[in-house]
């Protein structure tokens, strides 16, 4: 007998990505066991090849433009891929390890994406290596023109209250010695890739963590993760990680946990996750309701059920009313979670995309064949065309009203429609 149930099977896809459709749930049910089916949700192995589009390339293209491109490729790639654990844990660095347009411009936080795909679920140190000189990084956090003669504190204080370690486990002497350990990294002009100037960088000695050296940036982040700072900044990581992927704030003994396997695991994350996964804490029932989608995970499961190109809904013209721009993080900080995306402005956006979902729907003849199905299997295909597999009785109760009086008062050939429509603006479709 299989140690795992269907309703697991669904509650992982829809945390390693943005949808759980009926077939892909069916195939992993095939599956030997639980660890298994984490390992197949895992896989990274035929992600679709990266491309940047000619609007983002090139520097001559209005920005609003490039930025309509960029957010289009990216939706398409995440409503599309065969792997969308790749562009889930890019989602999660971009919120975490943020840089956002216009400044820099489009290009370099395009690229940036490129790299958080590339290595978001490998070594957690060639990350923090990589985004350490990230041109957009770079840029956005000012060590770009970094100097001996006047160190910029800016990225100093980042990389270590967001990105590594958290507020209050560094003091004020280890924001200057990082400053000055992370002088003459910095951004050519001419190219706008990362240049490192000897002659800009501070070579005296610096007291950073307590230990006085003449450190260099990259040394920084290798004492942090791999060195004396590694159980504060795996803790740290490991509470973020479960935080986006299982539930916010879990217990300090948890934590304890999984800072201690998040270490075994070498500060692999493709690793981590797994052992995330397999935790009993994951698949309680209280879990499966603890995250609400952003918009751009409402969004992409609404394409990825409908199989409709954006370009139909035009939905990034709505990002900033539903409170999450795409390659536009509101701060340094990031995103934030659950309540985050509640507001009256969110809800009427959402309201206005299910109206043009309708129509695109009632068009394309993409849901026509619900029409010939009674009340309760119309509802019930709905429901399993947008990933939920268990519904509220509410839920499915005022879905299956609303059909009947649709299609009492005459209009049973639009009914299917929107219906669709109305299955994306139910609790249960607000849940990742």
């Amino acid at each position: 007998m299989a140690d795992f149930t269907r309703a697991d099977v669904a509650h992982l896809l829809r945390r390693t990505g943005f949808l759980a459709k009926p077939a892909e749930v069916d195939a992993l049910m095939a599956k030997a066991s639980w660890s298994v089916v984490v390992d197949a949700a895992l896989t990274t192995t035929g992600s679709p090849a990266e491309s940047i589009p000619a609007d983002i390339a090139d520097p001559a293209t209005p920005l609003g433009r490039s930025i309509v491109t960029a957010h289009r490729y990216w939706m398409t790639r995440m409503a599309t891929t065969p792997t969308p654990i790749v562009e889930k844990t890019a989602f999660f660095w971009h919120g975490i390890l943020t840089s956002a347009v216009p400044n820099p411009d489009m290009l370099p936080v395009f690229k940036q994406i490129q790299t958080w795909r590339k290595l978001g679920l490998g070594d957690l140190h060639a990350l923090m290596q990589a985004m350490a000189i990230d041109p957009a990084m770079l840029d956005y956090l000012d060590n770009a023109a970094n100097k001996k003669q006047a160190p910029n504190e800016n990225f100093a204080r980042e990389l270590m209250e967001l990105f590594t370690m958290g507020n209050g486990t560094f003091t004020e002497d280890d924001v200057i010695a990082m400053a000055r350990a992370w002088t003459g990294h910095n951004l050519q002009a001419t190219d706008g890739t990362y240049v490192f100037r000897p002659a800009q960088h501070d070579t005296g000695p610096k007291t950073l963590f307590g230990i006085t050296r003449n450190w260099d940036g990259p040394e920084t982040i290798t004492e942090i993760l791999r060195g004396s700072k590694q159980p504060v900044s795996a803790r740290y990581l490991a509470g973020r990680i479960w935080s986006a992927f299982a539930y916010p704030n879990p217990s300090a003994e948890l934590l304890d946990e999984l800072a201690a396997a998040f270490i075994a695991a070498n500060l692999n994350v493709k690793a981590f996750l797994k052992l995330v996964f397999l935790r009993p804490e994951f698949r309680l029932a209280s879990t499966r309701i603890a995250l609400v989608r952003s918009p751009i995970e409402w969004e992409v499961a609404i394409l990825r059920a409908t199989g409709l190109p954006v370009e139909q809904l035009g939905i990034e013209k709505y990002q900033q009313r539903l409170g999450q721009v795409l390659y536009r993080p509101p701060n340094v900080s990031g995103w934030r979670q659950n309540r985050a995306w509640i507001s009256s402005s969110a809800t009427w956006a959402k309201g206005e995309i299910s109206a043009i979902l309708r129509a695109r729907l009632q068009a394309a003849g993409t849901v026509a064949a619900w029409n010939s199905l009674s009340v309760a299997d119309a509802v019930g295909a709905a429901l399993d065309r947008f990933g939920i597999d268990d519904p509220s009785s509410a839920t499915r109760t005022r879905l299956e009203s609303y059909l009947s009086g649709e299609r009492s008062a005459g209009r049973a050939s639009t009914a299917s429609a929107g219906l669709a429509a109305l299955v994306t603006l139910t609790p249960d479709f607000q849940l990742s």
